[in-house]
């Protein structure tokens, strides 16, 4: 039985089906097969080879998304767990944390606001880039764990909600 995922690029949902691991990772993309390799440098560079073809990859994580740079493009790719997804829709999961270490740029909601999914509610930087963290449902900011200009580490608390109560 093939791993199938689905995930959302520039506003288009595809699905990825693993089809093999060994020898080479094969994917079907939207049902068209690829094989992919990458290749991380001591640098931190990325080399992505699919069918053959090298591309340059940066990458960085957020809460449900994966940046990419690839080709002088950016693209926000979504993504969840099926695990996470059903965590959060029972309403646990309630301490957002950070996916890498950064510095805190903007606080947008602290101290008891209340939030609907999607609003940002801090703006970290990690590797260079400006990342929005959102909040993944409706509810009340129970405790920010930052502040502005604070640095943290990857698996840091940044912000409890509490569930929404209407």
């Amino acid at each position: 039985m093939a791993l199938a995922f689905e995930f959302e690029l520039d506003g288009t949902v595809h699905t990825v089906t693993i089809l093999a691991r060994r020898p080479r990772l094969t994917l079907a993309i939207d049902g068209l097969p690829s094989e992919v390799s990458e290749h991380l440098a001591d640098d931190g560079a990325l080399t992505l080879s699919v069918d053959g073809h090298l591309h340059q990859v940066t990458r960085i994580s957020e809460a449900g998304r994966v940046h990419l740079h690839l080709d002088g493009r950016t693209h926000a790719v979504g993504y969840a767990d099926a695990i996470s997804a059903a965590q959060r829709e029972a309403g646990g999961d309630d301490c957002l944390r950070a996916e890498m270490p950064g510095v805190v740029v903007a606080v947008h909601h602290a101290g008891e606001a209340e939030v609907a999914a999607g609003d940002v509610l801090l703006v970290i930087e990690s590797m260079k880039m400006q990342l929005n963290i959102v909040a993944h449902r409706a509810g009340r900011v129970a405790e920010l764990h930052v502040a502005i200009n604070q640095s943290f580490d990857k698996g840091a608390a940044l912000v409890t909600l509490h569930p929404d109560e209407n």
